[in-house]
């Protein structure tokens, strides 16, 4: 008995140090997209100067996209979530990247094919 308890202790250290050890693929949600842009709102309504932390946020939303799948997902959220604010000036939205110092993989417009958008 006292084997097969340490067998098991084994094997779960073995598990949980694996766990650890390797990083888990962790997507883009639009949870984080909404958080990273929310200060850019103010740009693409009215212009004029860009908030501090909208070009940090697209900063970091840039660092988070590792896949073509993180790209889709991203840009089906911001797609998403533009929709809803009237008077959102799309060519404004789109000059953040360039303003910030950064590009990005897409330019939005309302009809956007989100599927195909991709990393390069």
């Amino acid at each position: 008995m006292k084997r097969s308890h340490v067998l098991k202790l084994a094997s779960m250290a073995v598990l949980v140090v694996s766990m650890v050890l390797v990083p888990a693929h962790a997507a883009v949600t639009c949870q984080q997209v909404t958080f990273w842009l929310t200060p850019c709102i103010s740009y693409g309504l009215m212009g004029g100067i860009v908030a501090p932390g909208c070009c940090s946020g697209i900063k970091d939303l840039n660092d988070a996209e590792k896949t073509n799948e993180d790209v889709q997902t991203a840009c089906y959220c911001i797609k998403d979530q533009a929709a809803k604010i009237p008077g959102l000036d799309y060519d404004r939205v789109n000059e953040l990247p360039g303003i910030c110092g950064t590009t990005c993989p897409f330019k939005l417009s309302p009809s956007i094919d989100c599927s195909r958008v991709s990393l390069t």
